[in-house]
């Protein structure tokens, strides 16, 4: 068999590897067909893993897909933000608040905006902030500590105005004070705008409630700037002023102080001038207590007014006024004889002697007025026989010497010499009838002065 040469035949062969060709074009082009792989062809081991491929690529771009979509989602939820109580927030986008004027601040709450950079959320926290000025207006402290006592041992030098801070006073005296004040944000716009960041606030409100110091300490003398007084309001005053002219939106609270001195050269002569006046303030409060619980003690609740009384009297007698003074006098009478003033009850150690006076006044009476009735009953029988009334009388004298406080002896005629002493037994017996006589007359007079009281 004759080999053929498939290289040798012709192009236009219209049967080429058993394909007939029926595109008369590619017929007249003299170009074979590709003829289909036969099933012995080595590419057809390659079909399914092109098609395992395929799929996988096809999942791929799916997972791809679903990915960019999440990432999509998440970006625009990615402005989501919450405000917590002690904060506000403004949006801001490209650049410029989003709101009208007066509704831009967000407060407490949940919002959502246009995610970066197409939005921008600000926070501002809005609680309280202390600053304290510890060296602003205080000498300076080396490694001596900062009390006194290290002061004065060993870093006593004259005032370095480059190193140590000082307060001028209103008469040209210098003092040192440590101030402490709280201040927050009021206006979270302004602040954002013209402040932005808390320790560029923080330096501005600490200068300007320097100028407020030192102005409001400049109208005061030191001896009341030394005892802490200071007009707090006109230094806040000051300071808010120079805040509101820079458009911090900060708003100054409160301002304390905390501690003030006198320079540390003459601080020992100041502390001893402020013993002597706290030693001063001391007594005199010590002489008023004294003079009220002495006042009370002596004439009770109307001790004032009586005083008054008494001044009055005393006034018009030296003026030489006599109208005066007996009028004076005639109330003194009246208050005296009522125990009370103004409708005020005279008590304590000046109604015990009144009603005590009064008391032995009665008696006084009682007893002259016994005698002289006494007398008009004997006058007569005196008269008519004299010797029997004088006896009478002589015994009833002998019986009232010797029923008193008297011990009689009876002894024989002749002589006798006699050392006694008093019966202790007896002695006791008289002190306790005393005692009970005593507590009678106070009951008495206790009972006087309650029915004076009661009218």
């Amino acid at each position: 068999m004759k080999d053929t040469d498939m290289s040798d035949q012709p192009m236009n062969d219209s049967s080429v590897h058993g394909v007939a060709v029926n595109d008369p074009a590619v017929a007249a082009a003299g170009v074979a067909p590709a003829a289909p792989a036969s099933s012995d062809d080595p590419g057809d081991a390659f079909d399914p893993a092109q098609q395992s491929l395929a799929e996988a690529l096809k999942v791929s771009f799916g997972i791809l897909k679903f990915a960019m979509f999440g990432l999509l989602v998440a970006y625009c939820l990615s402005g989501t933000f919450s405000v917590g109580s002690n904060e506000v927030a403004l949006r801001l986008r490209f650049g410029d608040y989003v709101g009208a004027p007066g509704q831009r601040v967000l407060e407490r709450g949940t919002y959502l905006a246009a995610p970066f950079p197409i939005e921008q959320v600000i926070k501002v926290d809005t609680r309280p902030t202390t600053i304290d000025l510890n060296r602003e207006f205080w000498y300076e402290i080396t490694g001596g500590g900062e009390s006194k006592e290290s002061f004065r041992s060993g870093q006593a030098r004259p005032l370095n105005p480059i190193k140590d801070g000082s307060l001028l006073t209103g008469d040209f005296n210098i003092a040192h004070a440590r101030w402490s004040l709280t201040y927050r944000v009021a206006d979270p716009e302004d602040y954002i705008t013209n402040v932005g960041k808390p320790a560029l606030g923080e330096e501005i409100v600490r200068c300007a409630i320097q100028q407020g110091i030192v102005q409001a300490t400049a109208q005061l003398p030191a001896e009341d700037f030394l005892k802490g007084v200071v007009n707090r309001e006109l230094a806040i005053g000051i300071a808010q002023r120079r805040l509101d002219e820079m458009k911090t939106g900060l708003t100054i609270d409160q301002l304390n102080l905390d501690q003030v001195t006198a320079p540390m050269a003459v601080v020992k002569s100041f502390d001893d001038v402020t013993t002597a006046e706290a030693d001063r303030s001391q007594r005199i409060v010590s002489a008023q207590q004294d003079r009220t619980r002495i006042l009370a003690e002596t004439a009770g609740e109307a001790a004032e007014k009586l005083v008054g009384l008494v001044t009055d009297y005393e006034q018009a007698v030296e003026a030489g006024t006599a109208a005066e003074a007996d009028a004076a006098d005639a109330k003194l009478d009246q208050a005296f004889t009522a125990l009370e003033t103004e409708k005020a009850q005279i008590g304590g150690e000046a109604a015990r002697v009144i009603n005590a006076a009064n008391t032995y006044r009665t008696q006084v009476v009682e007893r002259v007025k016994s005698e002289r009735e006494m007398f008009e009953r004997l006058l007569p029988q005196y008269e008519q026989n004299p010797r029997i009334i004088l006896s009478r009388l002589w015994e009833d004298a002998r019986e009232k010497i010797l029923t008193g406080d008297v011990e009689t002896f009876y002894t024989v005629p002749g002589q006798l010499q006699l050392q006694l002493n008093r019966d202790p037994e007896i002695q006791k017996m008289k002190q306790r009838e005393q005692l009970k006589a005593l507590k009678t007359e106070q009951k008495s007079m206790q009972r006087a002065r309650q029915l004076q009281t009661g009218k």
